[in-house]
């Protein structure tokens, strides 16, 4: 095994959030001295601050104590912290088991510690796997994330940290470890700078970082944070809804069949002009078995060629909300089919999925995530839209239950999600006005608890367009609620 060695220590304000659940932790006895050092670990560039990064750097101050760095916050806000990307292992092979670990010792209890691992080709981020443990306080305990890696000759990095429920992050983290099986050594000129994390490309689409402060892959996925927006009427220009937010969107969702291409096209490049990441879905030209066949072929084909032109980062999603809607066998190898194509044409769009998410979770056993999800495939995104149904009436009476998005959804989602090492988000999310009278704060709530479970993207469903309840953001109030939320949230750069 070849190693990292890092000793760190945390003390941030406000809450640093990197998705994850289902840590393998191993706490010391209260008795058992710290972890010792490895000899050399605690070399030259940990007694300052070089290479190692707190995002985002404008709310965090990193300065050196006598055994550790320490990382401060200015101001409340969320952060995490790098390790020298020097420091990454490249050359990985296939199916190469890694781990990354580190050890977390908090002064207060109510801390959850991380660990992400990340795969590498190039410029683009293969696969993510997070580990996440709750803190015992005063304790030492070990955060180990395994990941197997996809691709041949990948580059590994790591990423550590930690959140607090409440108040300010106040975290000790020891000993950080990145290691794979095999004479694996890091490159001697690293690939990638050391901040960005992931790097800036200098062509159309390349990663950045987005206006939170947090990078993101060449496909529009956030490395921390997410993108609030918006469907804003039948594909209507939501500079509108913007001018009454005071705020402009971060994600737009719109929908097209399979004739709209070039307006899907044309609304894709006015949004990433706008600085908004556009998240697109399109009924199909054919049946899902005449696209399992290949009739589609041409057609993804060039929807894709056309959406690798853009300057910028795509979402597509293909027939969205299958469920009910014919065999969904046939709708899983369709997307088997078609994700692959549109990867390999577009290294700009983000290949995502979009379901019911109550089926999922509440309803029955085909439409279960075990069965639909796509097999040995790739996908980017995983999009579910989730209602809140507070007021609307049906079957002759008026529903009076609220829901607890974060325990009924949030976190199966995020256990899910984390194990597959799959992004994901609310496609379509909305609640009434007459929950909205219950609960004035709830859009702002419910994305920030998405947020904190991983979540990357919420695009709130403005429309009256298929709409079988009250949605519309129709008052100052309801917007005011969606503007609060997007305060802080994530957008593209303006170009």
């Amino acid at each position: 095994m070849l190693h990292l060695h890092r000793v760190l220590a945390a003390a941030v304000g406000g809450t640093l959030l990197l998705g994850g659940v289902q840590a393998v932790a191993t706490s010391l006895p209260p008795d058992t001295p710290s972890p010792a050092v490895t000899p050399g670990g605690f070399d030259g560039a940990e007694r300052r601050t070089d290479g190692y990064r707190a995002v985002p750097a404008r709310r965090v101050e990193l300065t050196r104590t006598a055994r550790a760095l320490r990382v401060r916050a200015v101001r409340p806000g969320r952060a995490r912290v790098h390790v020298p990307a020097g420091e990454a292992l490249a050359g990985v092979p296939t199916g190469t088991p890694a781990d990354g670990s580190a050890w977390f010792r908090a002064r207060r209890g109510n801390h959850v510690a991380a660990v992400v691992v990340r795969e590498h080709v190039g410029d683009e981020l293969v696969q993510r796997q997070v580990r996440r443990v709750r803190l015992s306080r005063g304790e030492w305990t070990e955060v180990r994330t395994p990941l197997t890696t996809d691709e041949a000759r990948s580059r590994l990095t790591v990423v550590v940290g930690a959140d607090a429920k409440r108040g300010t992050v106040d975290v000790r983290i020891r000993d950080v470890d990145l290691g794979v099986a095999g004479a694996v050594t890091p490159p001697e000129e690293p690939t990638v700078p050391a901040e960005p994390e992931e790097p800036v490309a200098t062509e159309p689409g390349g990663a950045g970082v987005l206006t939170n402060g947090c990078t993101y892959t060449r496909r529009g996925i956030p490395a921390c944070g997410a993108y609030l927006g918006a469907t804003y009427g039948g594909n209507s220009d939501p500079s509108v809804l913007e001018g009454q937010l005071g705020r402009r969107l971060g994600v737009r969702r719109t929908f097209y069949t399979g004739s709209g291409v070039s307006s899907a096209v044309r609304n894709a490049t006015a949004d990433l002009a706008a600085g908004r990441l556009p998240w697109i879905s399109f009924k199909l030209p054919h049946s899902w078995e005449q696209m399992v066949a290949g009739a589609g072929d041409a057609w993804a084909k060039d929807l894709a060629t056309r959406l690798s032109r853009l300057d910028g980062p795509v979402w597509v999603a293909f027939h969205h909300e299958p469920e009910g809607d014919g065999d969904i066998d046939a709708w899983r190898r369709m997307q088997e089919r078609l994700a692959p194509l549109v990867r390999s044409v577009a290294p700009n769009v983000a290949y995502t999925v979009v379901l019911t998410g109550w089926n999922q979770f509440f309803g029955k056993a085909e439409y279960s995530l075990a069965n639909l999800w796509p097999r040995d495939t790739k996908v980017d995104v995983a999009g579910f839209d989730l209602y809140n149904e507070y007021g609307v009436r049906k079957n002759g009476s008026t529903i009076t239950r609220w829901p607890d998005f974060d325990t009924e959804y949030f976190v199966k989602i995020q256990q899910w999600a984390d194990a597959r090492g799959i992004a994901w988000g609310m496609a379509e999310w909305a609640y009434t006005d007459e929950g909205h009278r219950y609960d004035k704060d709830w859009i702002e709530k419910t994305y920030h608890q998405m947020v904190a479970r991983g979540g990357v993207a919420a695009a709130y469903f403005d429309t009256e367009l298929n709409a079988y309840g009250s949605w519309l953001l129709g008052t100052d109030s309801k917007r005011a609620d969606l503007a609060a939320g997007l305060r802080g949230s994530a957008a593209l750069p303006l170009p």
